[in-house]
């Protein structure tokens, strides 16, 4: 079954308005199609674009009692909200928290610590990818099953800039993006990562990496929106936002087809407003957006 949605709510600089979309959302009800994930502060909301301002969820580190009150500093800049099968939440934190959590009792399954974290993916065998960006400059893998707050890492690879990670089920590889390059990593009997192949990006500052489709990865840099061809290995850009600058996130609905991004503005790496493509903005007053993703659960790897 689906439902048409054509009226949102947003605040102007002077007051409350309504308006309809131009183009109506086709949403499928049982996949939560319209709720909308977004990060960027110390707490991640989770909201329907049709009440922007009332949110339907929300994560702040006080509220999973198993992070340490010590801990709970490294969520003060989110900066990854990447939704899972089993009603988890993968959450990373510039301010170095890295955290997958239940979203249904907000308990703390894996806590690790991990400098200039920008984002994460789960991983087979139970491990977990983080790209560490400047400072710490490399990927990192951990056992989801590490219990130690914080978790220790398995081991690492250099990557000057990490910014974004992608696991490819049907590929059988980690995808991991940099400041100026793309790398395509697999993993061994061993449990060991490898790199198995470098591109350079066509234009520095690689920021979000995410999958479009079966073969496409969008992958954003300083001043460009790419598709990553994973089968020709070529980059493209966009047709409708490639010269967009900042983008910091962008992610396409599926069943939809519906893209929303978020750029920061001149001046900072945030915003206020949540961006679609040939669709009406959102604004969300006073808030500091950086990334967004459509709250459709991603599968979870196998545990082999």
């Amino acid at each position: 079954m689906f439902k048409w949605l054509a009226k949102i709510e947003v605040f102007s600089s002077n007051r409350w308005t309504k308006f309809a979309i131009a183009t109506l959302l086709i949403v499928s009800q049982s996949s939560q199609a319209t709720d909308l994930i977004y990060c960027g502060a110390s707490r991640v909301i989770v909201i329907d674009p049709t009440a922007p301002l009332k949110p339907e969820w929300t994560w702040h580190a006080i509220d999973s009692p198993s992070i340490p009150e010590k801990s709970r500093p490294w969520f003060r800049s989110t900066d990854e909200c990447k939704p899972y099968a089993g009603g988890l939440l993968l959450i990373t934190s510039s301010s170095s928290g890295v955290t997958l959590i239940e979203r249904e009792t907000k308990r703390c399954l894996f806590l690790a610590q991990s400098r200039n974290a920008h984002s994460a993916c789960l991983l087979p065998g139970n491990q977990i990818a983080v790209a560490a960006s400047f400072g710490g400059d490399e990927m990192q893998f951990y056992k989801s099953t590490d219990k130690r707050r914080p978790a220790v890492p398995i081991q690492t690879i250099p990557l000057y800039g990490a910014h974004g990670c992608v696991w490819d089920a049907k590929r059988k590889c980690l995808w991991a993006l940099g400041q100026s390059e793309l790398l395509r990593l697999t993993v061994g009997t061993d449990g060991k990562w490898t790199v198995r192949k470098r591109w350079d990006l066509p234009t520095p500052g690689g920021h979000d990496l995410w999958p479009r489709d079966d073969t496409n990865l969008f992958a954003t840099s300083s001043t460009q929106v790419l598709l990553f061809d994973r089968d020709q290995e070529t980059f493209n850009v966009h047709k409708s936002i490639g010269d967009q600058k900042k983008v910091k996130s962008v992610d396409r609905h599926q069943a939809s087809g519906i893209v929303v991004f978020h750029k920061g503005t001149a001046s900072t790496w945030w915003s206020d407003t949540i961006r679609f493509i040939g669709r009406q903005s959102i604004r969300i007053p006073k808030s500091r957006l950086y990334k967004l993703r459509w709250d459709v659960p991603l599968e979870l790897p196998s545990k082999k």
